[in-house]
């Protein structure tokens, strides 16, 4: 019996849970040289009764994917019988997971006794066409691999290319996270962008070049370091090693003590003056001996060797009575320039900080302030907001709500980038079917690679009530209804035991990248020499998610 590892695994395209596996169209199997056809439409698709969550939500999207390529709209059943009933084993079956039926135990028997520990199993046998695994992680495997070896080469309604006496066992790499979505997630590799011994390095963010010709998919990154100058680090080799090109500082004020929460920015198309491929830096700066803080916007025509400072976005006093903080850029389709932030400088007693956008045809004037998230209760603070436009599908929005015990992180859609109705509401928090949650300084992005959906990828810093662990990263495939988390691939204790006031892990960035990997940026793994000496690490983590293409009719 031949075994090898899945070729499944090493694809890069991400998708919605009613597509199939684009590179499924070059993966072979050990299927016989002739293949007869089979009439799915004719099959039952049958389940454990004692079948878990997860393998429930896969077998939906495994119905979907042969409706979508064949046309055959099939039945799901359970396993179940009465006590003293005989199973009825003569009707044409697939079988997914652990059932009760003789071929499933026969295939259970051939997957013990391959090697490895993480086997799956496709066999068809009589009747029956059995889909099973060593566990749920496995079987969700062998659903991905019948869809792409099998459903995908569906030629004619109804019927697939399958020869009734084969089987086929293989190991999937453990390392690879399934979902339920049927949709893999793997990590290619992690770098360093900078080990920081003198400053505390936080916010970090990352941008992949796309409107700069022969410089696009170069990666540029940014953080704060402890309140001083921006640094802006570049990769020519898609983030495996970085290199720091300059820093970036307020201009304007020779009395400025900080600058804070940078965000970077290419311009998708022309606003103003600027051209398309223009680089934005926006941030917050201080100035000593005044009661201020700025919102400043400084821009890039060199990708990122010179810097100008020519636009304020709003002001506002000091951390100690209001300001203004966390500016987060993005164009309009009518080519406006928006800038989302959190603001507190009419702190009443029935308003605390809320969040706010301001729009600007030219990048230098801005209009009023209009209200996204803005509850009456003024012991709740929504912060940090950040905002995926999803294709099509209108815009997701991100944020904390501090007040509410670990500052859970919440999210609103809206079909306008500047209209949020109902802002006095909290939004929804984002939350797993098994309660899995995230909180405090949160970040959000969308890829549009694969599905008519794509995903959304939104993560707070901290996700467990006990204050210590690092949070998992969360997915969505339909537009923020549902969400999937994952481990995070960064992985980090959020409060530093020895110096409990550290502030790694504190706001981090995701970047679609053009290949529909996402790009992850964070400040983790601090380390100490000795107990009075820190260091800091802006790390950097490609996350390659392996899904579904749309369906295209066939051809009559």
């Amino acid at each position: 019996m031949k075994k090898f590892l899945s070729l499944l695994l090493a694809l890069t395209c991400i998708v919605s849970v009613f597509t199939i596996l684009t590179s499924c169209k070059d993966s072979s199997t050990d299927s016989p040289e002739e293949s007869k056809m089979l009439d799915i439409g004719e099959y039952t698709i049958i389940r454990s009764d004692r079948s878990s969550k997860d393998i429930v939500s896969a077998i939906k999207v495994f119905k979907q994917a042969i409706k979508n390529y064949t046309k055959a709209e099939l039945t799901v059943s359970t396993d179940f019988v009465r006590n003293g009933d005989a199973v009825d084993e003569s009707k044409p079956e697939i079988l997914v997971g652990s059932t009760n039926r003789s071929a499933t135990a026969d295939t259970q028997k051939l997957i013990e006794e391959a090697e490895g520990d993480s086997n799956f199993a496709v066999r068809f046998v009589g009747n029956k066409i059995v889909i099973t695994g060593s566990d749920d992680e496995a079987v969700m495997h062998a659903l991905r691999y019948f869809i792409c070896n099998y459903v995908m080469k569906s030629t004619e309604d109804n019927t697939l290319p399958i020869d009734k006496e084969f089987v086929t066992i293989e190991a999937y790499d453990p390392e690879v996270t399934i979902l339920p979505a049927l949709v893999t997630v793997d990590v290619p590799f992690t770098s360093i962008v900078e080990k920081n011994f003198h400053k505390w390095s936080t916010y970090g963010r990352v941008i992949e070049l796309k409107h700069n010709g022969e410089n696009n998919g170069v990666l540029l990154a940014t953080s704060q370091w402890a309140g001083s100058d921006f640094p802006l680090y570049r990769s020519d080799n898609g983030g495996k090693t970085w290199s720091l090109i300059n820093t970036v500082k307020e201009q304007l004020d020779i009395r400025v003590t900080g600058n804070w929460q940078p965000h970077l920015y290419e311009l998708p198309c022309q606003v103003g003056e600027m051209p398309e491929g223009t680089l934005l830096l926006s941030g917050c700066s201080h100035s000593e001996g005044k009661d201020l803080s700025k919102m400043c916007i400084w821009r890039s025509y060199d990708l990122g060797k010179t810097w100008e400072e020519y636009s304020v976005v709003d002001t506002g006093g000091n951390p100690t009575n209001g300001g203004v903080w966390e500016p987060f850029l993005i164009c309009d389709e009518d080519g406006s320039l928006v800038c989302f932030y959190s603001d507190e400088m009419e702190v009443t007693k029935e308003n605390g900080q809320r969040l706010v956008l301001r729009v600007s045809k030219d990048g230098v004037n801005w209009s009023e302030e209009k209200y996204c998230v803005a509850p009456k209760d003024k012991k709740l603070r929504p912060g940090m907001v950040s905002v995926a436009k999803m294709g099509d599908h209108g815009y997701l929005i991100v944020y904390e709500m501090i007040g509410q015990q670990m500052g859970p992180v919440y999210y609103k859609v809206s079909k306008s980038l500047t209209e949020w109705e109902d802002y006095e509401s909290l939004g929804t928090r984002i939350t797993t079917a098994n309660g899995d949650f995230t909180g405090c300084t949160p970040y959000c992005e969308w890829t549009p690679a694969g599905g008519e959906y794509g995903t959304v990828i939104a993560a707070g810093r901290h996700g467990d009530l006990s204050g210590v662990a690092g949070s998992k990263l969360f997915l969505s495939f339909d537009l923020g209804k549902t969400w999937h988390a994952i481990e995070n691939p960064l992985p980090y204790d959020y409060k530093d035991k020895i110096d409990p006031g550290c502030n790694y892990a504190y706001s981090f960035g995701f970047f679609a990248g053009s290949d529909g990997s996402i790009y992850y940026i964070n400040d983790v793994f601090p380390g100490h020499e000795s107990q009075n000496y820190r260091y800091m690490t802006l790390k950097f983590a490609k996350i390659t998610l392996d899904g579904f293409e749309t369906y295209k009719e066939k051809e009559k």
